[in-house]
């Protein structure tokens, strides 16, 4: 087959000026030369053409395709690897494309705006990179400490094709991990509760401990459903129960200091934020979600304060 350069350009679809360009690299040479200087091209040259044009549609680089050609590397360990790529291409362009839509919703501002899309955009590696900053932070002067190991195996993963509302956890969490004042309150909490351990030698890991926490979940749950005001007679009562848990799980006696003391430990483990946190990680991992707990310590808090 003898194939003149404006006919190896009609048959596979590419400019004249392409195909020079190809031939001059070295990508498809001609078979040879007329007298006049015309490139003539044979079957091979039109078949090393369509590859060429062929694998420039799939997204692959010259010198990649150079080395295919030459056989330094195989089509199929190519393939494979711009495959991979592909993959990650279309992930990024996914959530690129659930943050646009995350920050229509939600009206967000301009530096929010720039967080998100940096926390979006980020790879697995470096969204990853982001919380263990955010855990190193917090657990910098207590690197041991037990609850340290607890965050990081929690630590968010999207799924490969997230919904709406992971989307939006996402985004709001890298806000919140971003947040100075956030990072510091959870350090604050970090350093309290190595203090209490030290010196008391209890955590809210103690069975007794969890017993009286189940019971503020239930009892005062159920007193805040029901109206109960936390200054009422009632509410007193409960208050009465609930402190004998918590002063029987930690060896103390009920009493006026006591009840004061355990007011400051409650206002200092009880914040919305925290809670939130972990609300938002239950729901990037796809975790069963509970009712919010704070608002029934916040009330348990208060009856304790009135009744002490």
């Amino acid at each position: 087959m003898d194939i003149s350069i404006g006919q190896m350009a009609r048959l596979t679809g590419l400019s004249v000026k392409t195909v020079r360009y190809y031939s001059d690299i070295g990508l498809a040479p001609e078979a040879e030369r007329t007298a006049s200087g015309y490139r003539r091209y044979d079957e091979d040259g039109l078949a090393r053409i369509e590859l060429v044009r062929t694998l420039r549609d799939l997204g692959f680089d010259l010198s990649t395709i150079r080395r295919v050609l030459e056989r330094t590397a195989s089509l199929s360990e190519v393939a494979s690897a711009h495959a991979d790529a592909i993959d990650l291409h279309i992930r990024q362009l996914t959530l690129r494309r659930a943050v646009l839509r995350a920050i229509a919703r939600s009206g967000a501002g301009h530096q929010e705006v720039q967080r998100m899309t940096a926390f979006a955009n980020a790879s697995a590696g470096e969204a990853r990179r982001i919380m263990e900053d955010f855990l190193g932070h917090v657990f910098a002067e207590h690197p041991d400490d037990p609850f340290a190991s607890r965050m990081r195996a929690a630590l968010p993963e999207l799924p490969e094709e997230p919904s709406d509302a992971q989307i939006d956890a996402w985004v709001e969490l890298a806000g919140l991990v971003g947040d100075p004042e956030f990072r510091d309150r959870v350090r604050q909490m970090v350093s309290e509760g190595a203090r209490v351990r030290n010196e008391r030698d209890i955590s809210d890991t103690d069975e007794a401990t969890q017993r009286a926490g189940a019971a503020v979940v239930g009892r005062a749950g159920a007193a805040m459903t029901a109206g109960v005001a936390p200054a009422s007679a009632e509410a007193a009562a409960i208050v009465d129960d609930l402190v004998g848990l918590f002063a029987a799980a930690a060896d103390r006696t009920d009493g006026a200091a006591y009840r004061a003391e355990l007011v400051w430990y409650l206002e200092t483990f009880t914040d919305e934020r925290v809670e939130r946190y972990w609300n938002l990680i239950g729901i990037i991992n796809g975790w069963p979600q509970g009712p919010s707990l704070t608002p029934v310590y916040r009330w348990f808090i208060a009856a304790l304060q009135a009744a002490s």
